[in-house]
């Protein structure tokens, strides 16, 4: 068999069945691998054969076949170039950790496909069975019990079933006369019925451990979608690997750690929300910042679908749009401010869900509403306008639900979907689900043992070495720290350092191993073979390893590791929290210059903040990308306090130095140069310490004037979550772009990891989205291409030097583009009606835009044929109309008076 096993479970099983029968473990990667398959053919040994990819090794293919021959009365098999004898007691088990592994036809004929996949159903039993053995273990224990003795009655009555068929096999004359037969007959009949009374008491006690049992369900769901939520991220980036065992373990830990209670309920929800946000902390400090709020939102969305609080046509409507759905235009009221744009995504809301969204379009043309979540107001229209009714027909935000005000948001201004989406997570979760863990070494150090490495999942410019010797010198460990960088020929050094340290108790950290690509398989068995049987590791050993993300990385490491990602955090908020988490608060508190120390140190940090949060606008931030680090920070306020020890604050020195050496060394143009210098004289200057100086105009942010530590780090959490452009001296325009940028990625992202839609009662399946799509599309595309012989008379026509004007040219070449782009679409359109009707084969590019109709995305194929542009489906094909059509009446006519330049290719 094929087992495809993402979670290892398959593997667990297959080891400690045949662990008694000498079962051997190989890789295709290793070198001997045919000898040692050779040798357990010979003598009958199972071998199971892990990791497999989507190809299998030639060599297989006979014992897949099991291509046996007897020569000589012996029985053979060809392997390779040699003749090995066949033990009929052989038996092969293969494993692959592909979560969705494509296996080609040639390669399912073979084996045997067995899915081992944990299902939402199957870890929900398993986390029930974790839960009630911790908080009922008698009950539990009695479930056990009563199984095996189930198991042994069935088990009983099947034998007497079979002795009295062996009896009356091997019975000779009349039935009657055989004494043994009626003997046995009679024994059978009387325990049978015992065995019977037995079973239906069981059965009767076990329906009613059950219904005890499943009184803890609510918990064991709740870990079951967190569980389903983490093995997606998977899918993000492939450093986010997640095993099941780790994760239940995890699970385990949190009831036995989460608040006790004599109330069930009360206990029930302590373990919930417990466990969501133990698990949440453990997982984000391995994720991206970019990643932290998609893990975030898709961990509450599933939370409230499994409640049944979101339904499937608001989640599938928020992340793809009306998909398969033509709207229907309802004339928009003559009012200046109402953009057709607002007008269509309302009347939309009301046709896909109206009895959610009844009557809203109404009531936007008819009286100013707003709909509130958090701290986030959706502003649909005006506080006011001329003939404008006093209140909306309905109160719509005591009416939407949480997640139906978020659909609401992206309708009404996809750039504040961020900002509501923050609110949503806090607002069902709590805020500490939309912060950046703050991650410590020393935590980290604690999650780790001398078998689990440390991860740090790099990003550019990142370097996580200063504070690793930090905490080593903490530690007492600055003499046993043996590093080493990864790269050619230096495996072998690395694999004697591990050895060393091993034995004697030393850390060794593997800095960039995304460097050592042939290497990874030699680290993956050194590893596996330090938390093998048998294998003597020291106590206080530790193994640290840092690289950049790579799909090549060990996933067997990934999983079994504490992985922390070493990248600035995301929003000033963030930064701040980080920042102040390295500050020592003894230091800040008790300096000498007192307030104007904190102040100088709290202005640095917020600096910081600004330069690396600047990023986000691109070139409107920075005209070159800098990787500004946390190194900077440290040596800047190193300097501050070397500047300071004399009670006097040298301005001019302590400027030039931040400004044009410890930052400004990254910064290379002028331009950044002077951005630079101005935005740091904001914090550096003797204005700042006095009392009410504020930081923007706004007054938001500030010095605190207060004298611990403790009151910055709650200022600092008082903050808000997304900030005013106003902060790093932009424009709200320049706001707007970053923010719908943002949005975009969180709905590809999230969507990249959804399974694909499943028709529900009386919905349309796929296959009828997708073909009534296609159809849609090619009624809408003009029938014949831009033919430039029937273009106007006076277009092409030559003047007296011979010369085609100029324009016509541009038009020429406008129609050839636009005829390319045509004929690409009318193709794919109509392989893609003939896939589905099964015509044609289902090749990788018409899955791709199949899966592309399903999602109201732009096909890549249509995409790389064309002009730029980020509209989905609908509206790209809707924008592509309007183009052709303004080109053919250009051709039609003579010259227009004026040009649509943007609606050039």
């Amino acid at each position: 068999p094929l087992m495809i096993d993402p979670q290892d479970q398959a593997n667990t099983w297959i080891r400690n069945m045949e662990a008694k029968n000498g079962l051997q473990i190989i890789k295709l990667t290793e070198p001997n691998f045919l000898r040692t398959l050779e040798n357990c053919i010979r003598t009958g040994a199972p071998v199971l054969l892990e990791e497999v990819g989507e190809t299998l090794d030639p060599s297989l293919e006979p014992i897949l076949l099991k291509q046996t021959f007897k020569q000589g009365g012996r029985l053979l098999i060809r392997l390779g170039d040699s003749d090995v004898d066949y033990d009929k007691n052989f038996r092969f088990y293969m494993t692959t950790k592909m979560a969705n592994p494509h296996y080609l036809p040639e390669i399912c004929i073979k084996v045997t496909i067995i899915n081992f996949t944990v299902t939402k159903s199957g870890l929900e039993d398993q986390l029930l069975s974790d839960v009630v053995r911790l908080e009922r273990p008698d009950l539990e224990q009695q479930r056990t019990k009563l199984i095996v003795a189930i198991n042994e009655d069935k088990g009983q009555l099947k034998a007497i079933e079979e002795k009295i068929l062996k009896l009356l096999f091997n019975s000779k004359g009349n039935i009657l006369d055989d004494e043994d037969l009626i003997a046995t007959l009679n024994d059978s009949k009387v325990t049978s019925s015992a065995i019977s009374v037995r079973l239906a008491e069981a059965e009767k006690t076990e329906a009613s451990i059950t219904e005890a049992r499943e009184k803890y369900r609510s918990a064991a769901v709740r870990g079951s979608v967190i569980f389903f939520v983490v093995a997606d991220m998977a899918n993000v980036d492939p450093m986010y690997q997640y095993s099941l065992g780790y994760f239940k373990q995890l699970f385990v830990d949190c009831i036995s750690r989460s608040e006790p209670s004599s109330d069930l309920t009360t206990r029930l929800r302590n373990i919930s929300d417990y466990s969501t946000l133990t698990i949440y902390t453990s997982v984000a400090r391995g994720l991206f910042e970019r990643h932290k709020l998609v893990f975030s939102f898709m961990l509450c969305a599933e939370i409230l679908r499994q409640r049944g609080d979101i339904s499937d046509l608001e989640w599938n409507f928020f992340l793809r749009g009306p998909v398969g759905v033509t709207p229907k235009k309802i004339a928009k009221p003559a009012l200046p401010w109402l953009r057709d744009e607002l007008w269509g995504a309302y009347t939309l809301l009301e046709q896909i869900m109206p009895d959610r969204f009844g009557g809203i379009a109404a009531d936007l043309a008819a009286a100013p509403f707003r709909v509130v979540l958090g701290k986030s107001v959706v502003k649909p229209n005006p506080d006011s306008w001329p003939d404008c009714g006093t209140a909306p027909a309905v109160d719509w935000s005591a009416k939407l639900t949480a997640f139906q005000k978020v659909v609401l948001m992206k309708q009404t201004a996809e750039e504040d979907v961020i900002g509501i989406v923050n609110e949503f997570v806090a607002n069902q979760l709590g805020p500490k689900f939309v912060e950046s863990p703050t991650v410590e070494l020393e935590t980290l150090y604690k999650d780790m043992s001398q078998t689990v490495p440390l991860i740090f999942i790099l990003s550019v410019g990142s370097d996580p070495m200063t504070a690793f010797l930090r905490f080593a010198r903490d530690k007492g460990y600055t003499e046993r720290v043996h590093s080493i960088s990864l790269g050619q020929g230096q495996g072998p050094v690395a694999e004697k350092l591990i050895a060393q340290a091993s034995k004697n108790g030393d850390w060794v950290f593997l800095q960039n191993c995304h460097l050592a690509k042939s290497w990874m398989l030699s680290m993956e068995v050194i590893i596996k073979n330090l938390g093998a049987p048998g294998s003597i590791v020291h106590d206080d050993f530790r193994l640290f390893l840092s690289s950049a993300p790579c799909d090549f990385f060990p996933v067997s490491v990934l999983q079994n590791s504490v992985k922390v990602t070493n990248e600035p955090p995301k929003g000033i908020r963030a930064n701040l929290r980080r920042a102040f988490a390295s500050v020592q608060p003894e230091l800040f508190e008790s300096h000498p210059m007192g307030v104007s120390w904190r102040k100088l140190v709290f202005g640095l940090c917020f600096f910081h903040g600004i330069v690396q949060e600047r990023t986000k606008y691109g070139a409107l931030g920075w005209n070159i990308r800098y990787e500004f680090s946390n190194s900077d920070r440290e040596c800047a306020l190193e300097t501050l306090k070397l500047f300071l020890s004399e009670g006097k604050i040298p301005w001019a020195a302590l400027s030039f130095i931040t400004g044009e050496i410890t930052y400004g060394g990254r910064v290379t143009d002028a331009w950044d140069q002077r951005c630079l210098r101005t935005v740091l004289r904001r914090f550096f200057n003797m204005e700042s310490l006095n009392d009410g100086y504020k930081y923007s105009p706004s007054g938001h942010y500030y010095a605190p004037e207060q004298s611990t530590w403790k009151d910055y780090v709650a200022y600092i959490d008082a903050l808000p979550f997304t900030d005013d452009p106003e902060i790093f001296g932009m424009h709200d325009n320049a706001n707007v772009a970053f923010l719908r940028e943002e949005t975009g990625a969180l709905r590809t992202t999230v969507l990249e990891v959804q399974p694909r839609l499943a028709a529900a009662g009386g919905q349309k399946t796929p296959d009828e989205i997708v073909y009534e799509t296609a159809e849609d599309v090619l009624a809408r595309l003009p029938k014949g291409l831009l033919d430039i012989e029937q273009a106007h008379a006076g277009l092409f026509t030559p003047d007296s030097k011979g010369r085609v004007p100029s324009l016509s040219t541009v038009l020429k070449q406008e129609c050839d583009r636009f005829n390319n782009l045509l004929r690409v679409l009318w193709r794919s359109l109509d392989d893609i009606k003939r896939a589905i009707k099964g015509f044609v084969v289902m090749s990788a590019e018409l899955e791709k835009i199949y899966n592309s109709f399903i999602n109201n995305q732009v096909p890549a194929k249509w995409a790389s044929a064309a002009y730029p542009s980020l509209k989905p489906l609908g509206s790209w094909v809707a924008d592509l109309v309007l183009r052709i059509s303004a080109l053919q009446h250009w051709l039609s006519h003579q010259q227009p008076p004026s040009f649509w330049l943007s609606g050039f290719f």
